[in-house]
């Protein structure tokens, strides 16, 4: 009798472990979905080697083990050099882990070399396929390139009428739209919303897309967006993807060719990023290697709240916005002459708007900035003020902008530019 107990206890203490094993590997079991980060570098120009030096960085780090619920996944377009455009590369899409200690890859996608990452084409069919092998996972996406903000494809290189025009067109018709390529090198080499090279009738031609056509282009819902590029660190920036990730990262101010810091990758790829402890660890190696940085995180629920204390704002002093010019001594986050990014907080106190609204505007910034932090000064420029957002300034003299700044969701829910 004792025995037929003893294998009837045995009988169920077998079945608890084994239910408890397929609980365990049962993924529906989980707190959490798998977390997939896809990094995304369009490095078909001047910054192939430097993206080159930021995934050697990232293979060094703390990667997933291959198998575990947690995906990084890289996808990279990189000329053979920093100066060979002619010779056209194919892009791919690659899970890299950990297997027994060793770096292991598996190519998931291969977009033909004819093709552009910064075609807002390939960037959802590279997302989609994304979707289609992970479905049901959570997502953030890390975009390194150029980039110019939030403002249209070319004007940062001084496109004129013609080509904006040409611009629409092309994209109207289903074709890649092409804008000269800058060559300065008078300028600094910094990381100037993407920007790869075609070359065609031997000339070189930039291939861009604006903020809309990358926020249209990303199929699935993020965690987290984090430009490492320059310039994107804009309150029109963050309000076109509020409703594409719950967080955005980036710089008002341009980015060093170094990139971000890969070194702990793996803060992003878990069941709970911490985004801002990446940036955080972004910005205290720059401040120890380089001295020149900024890095602003919003968290995209507490925007509309944000625009709302702004529109009112705007209307109230109306006349003395508009009358704020490039010379009113507002602090910027631009180089030499190109001056659509000025301070957002900055722009309302020059405005001259009380201390009761001044509070009312802190209040509003606090609640969407979850990390900031800036370097005294940023290569040329002094920063003694720095609300973690740039915005555009009206009157800073540069109408033929208004008519595009209109058609920004920054603009529809705030009315800055009338």
């Amino acid at each position: 009798m004792r025995n037929i107990k003893a294998v009837i206890f045995l009988s169920v203490l077998l079945a608890t472990i084994l239910c408890g094993c397929t609980k365990e590997s049962d993924r529906s079991s989980y707190p959490q979905e798998d977390f997939v980060m896809v990094f995304y570098c369009a490095g078909f120009n001047d910054l192939s080697s430097d993206i080159r030096n930021n995934l050697e960085v990232l293979q060094k780090a703390n990667l997933p083990f291959k198998g575990s619920r947690h995906k990084l996944l890289t996808f990279t377009h990189l000329s053979v050099s920093d100066s060979d455009f002619k010779t056209l590369t194919p892009s791919h899409l690659v899970e890299i882990s950990k297997d027994f200690g060793k770096i292991h890859t598996d190519t998931l996608l291969t977009i033909d070399k004819t093709r552009f990452a910064t075609d807002p084409a390939v960037m959802r069919e590279v997302l989609e396929k994304v979707m289609e092998l992970y479905p049901g996972a959570r997502y953030g996406l890390v975009f390194s390139s150029h980039a110019t903000g939030w403002l249209p494809a070319g004007k940062y290189n001084n496109a004129s009428v013609l080509d904006l025009l040409q611009f629409s067109a092309r994209r109207n018709a289903g074709e890649l739209p092409l804008f000269r390529y800058n060559e300065n090198p008078d300028e600094p080499r910094v990381k100037s919303i993407g920007a790869e090279v075609k070359i065609q009738d031997n000339k070189k031609y930039s291939v861009e897309m604006t903020i809309q056509d990358m926020a249209s282009a990303i199929p699935m819902h993020l965690d987290y967006l984090l430009f490492d590029a320059c310039l994107m660190g804009g309150i029109e920036v963050a309000y076109e993807f509020k409703d594409v990730a719950d967080k955005v990262a980036f710089s008002p101010t341009e980015v060093l060719v170094f990139g971000f810091d890969y070194s702990d990758v793996s803060t992003l790829v878990s069941d709970t990023p911490n985004i801002e402890g990446f940036c955080k660890a972004y910005y205290d190696s720059y401040v120890q290697a380089h001295h020149d940085a900024t890095i602003t995180v919003t968290k995209s629920s507490a925007l509309p709240a944000l625009a709302q204390t702004c529109k009112t704002l705007f209307s109230k002093y109306r006349v003395n916005l508009d009358a704020l010019s490039i010379g009113s001594g507002i602090q910027p986050y631009f180089q030499g002459s190109h001056h659509w990014f000025y301070d957002l907080q900055d722009i309302l106190l020059k405005a001259g708007i009380s201390i009761e609204d001044m509070a009312s505007l802190q209040l509003a910034l606090d609640s969407c900035i979850s990390y900031k932090a800036n370097t005294p000064r940023f290569m040329s420029i002094t920063i003694n003020t720095y609300s973690g957002l740039s915005m555009y300034l009206p009157g800073a003299g540069d109408a033929s902008l208004n008519g595009f700044y209109k058609t920004l969701a920054w603009n529809k829910a705030t009315n800055l530019v009338e």
